[in-house]
């Protein structure tokens, strides 16, 4: 993202002060996001690779260290001036050895992993099990809170690029659905609406889930088939992109033909039930009161929500990071935190969502998602 230094500082301070403050030595962190929050260092290609792991070591006091493939050590040492940068040659040598070395070299205490809610290691198990046995007498401890703590509440930068990944995702279903649905594949239409998107700002289409046809709106996770949308055929998708490593991920649909009125009013029900999650989304609000007055909302309407563990997430660096929209999630909101909201139906008729990705703030919700909730006829 080309941050300001300041904000990059900012981060690893509040990582740095935590560990100080649990008596830990430091945090090995090995996923993409966690690596990319702390340094802003885009490696995108290495990171579709198994062959190879990319790791930031954190010390409580001193300096950041990065283990690289030798490769990439002119490009971190230019981009992350005071990191101290170490190399290894993989496929052929393993990470654990200089990880192991880079470990023994930090102070006394125990060392934070990526290990809960959440959160993934870009270690094989090999990997990282062998650097525990060599590491046995150090405790391991889950830093993932940490981060989650400092993560969760997004910077005016931040906010700008989910807003950017967000308008191109708007322009994308747009553009789409103004050249109609019917006639066309899943396929053809997943892939128009990735086009798109890229062609208004996105830096990279990750994924689009879609479905269409009766009998197949049950479908709200899965990727494009070949079959071709009919007429009165709801087309519904959802978008998952990327601009400067941020994420949107929402969904619309469309219908090839006029609206039906029954249509119409479930749409409209669950679009009023997303209203009410987005409208509690507020300062010092427990996330679980979004999701409970999804649920009292959805009731009075007497539509039942799909139930698939929670009614929308936190999003970020990640497409699904804490909290989670649930009502056994106790986290309390606070400006700069980003969540989308998207309760969902499944009937008959169609796959009903109106996910909204929204920002809390000082004052009322930011809504950046900006594409029209209702269905449009293509």
């Amino acid at each position: 993202m080309e941050l300001e230094p300041s904000e990059l500082q900012r981060r690893l301070d509040a990582l740095r002060a935590g560990l100080a403050a649990r008596g830990w030595s430091c945090a090995v962190l090995t996923a993409e996001s966690n690596f990319l929050y702390l340094t802003d260092l885009r490696f995108d290609a290495l990171w579709s690779s198994a062959a190879r792991s990319l790791a930031c070591i954190v010390p409580a006091d001193g300096p950041l260290h990065l283990l690289l493939p030798t490769f990439l050590a002119a490009d971190a040492a230019e981009g992350y001036a005071k990191a101290v940068v170490h190399v290894y040659d993989p496929p052929r040598q393993s990470i654990e050895e200089p990880l192991v070395n880079i470990l023994e070299g930090m102070s006394p205490g125990p060392i934070g992993w990526e290990s809960g809610g959440e959160s993934r290691m870009g270690l094989s198990f090999d990997a990282a099990a062998a650097v525990r046995a060599a590491t046995r007498n150090r405790a391991a401890e889950d830093v993932s809170g940490l981060l989650w703590e400092t993560r969760m509440r997004k910077s005016p930068a931040e906010v700008a690029a989910l807003a950017a990944a967000a308008a191109a995702g708007t322009a994308a279903f747009e553009a789409v659905f103004a050249d109609g649905v019917a006639g066309r594949t899943e396929r053809d239409l997943a892939r128009a609406l990735a086009q798109r998107a890229l062609e208004a700002g996105a830096d990279r289409a990750e994924w689009v889930a879609c479905t269409s046809g009766v009998g197949s709106y049950h479908r709200f996770a899965s990727g494009p088939r070949d079959r071709v949308v009919e007429a009165g055929d709801i087309f519904w998708a959802d978008v998952g992109l990327t601009s400067r490593g941020y994420w949107t991920d929402f969904c619309r649909a469309a219908v090839a033909g006029p609206v039906s009125g029954e249509r119409a009013h479930l749409q409209g029900a669950v679009i009023e039930a997303t209203a009410a999650g987005m409208n509690s989304c507020r300062p010092s609000t427990p996330v679980s009161e979004v999701a409970a007055a999804v649920r009292r909302r959805a009731a009075e309407l007497e539509i039942d929500l799909l139930g698939y563990g929670r009614l929308g997430h936190g999003i970020g660096l990640s497409s699904t990071e804490p909290p989670s929209v649930a009502e056994w999630d106790q986290t309390i909101l606070a400006p700069g935190m980003v969540l989308t909201i998207e309760p969902a139906l499944s009937h008959p008729s169609g796959l009903y969502c109106a996910e909204q990705v929204v920002l809390v703030t000082d004052g009322e919700p930011g809504i950046l998602t900006a594409a029209p909730s209702e269905l449009t006829e293509a």
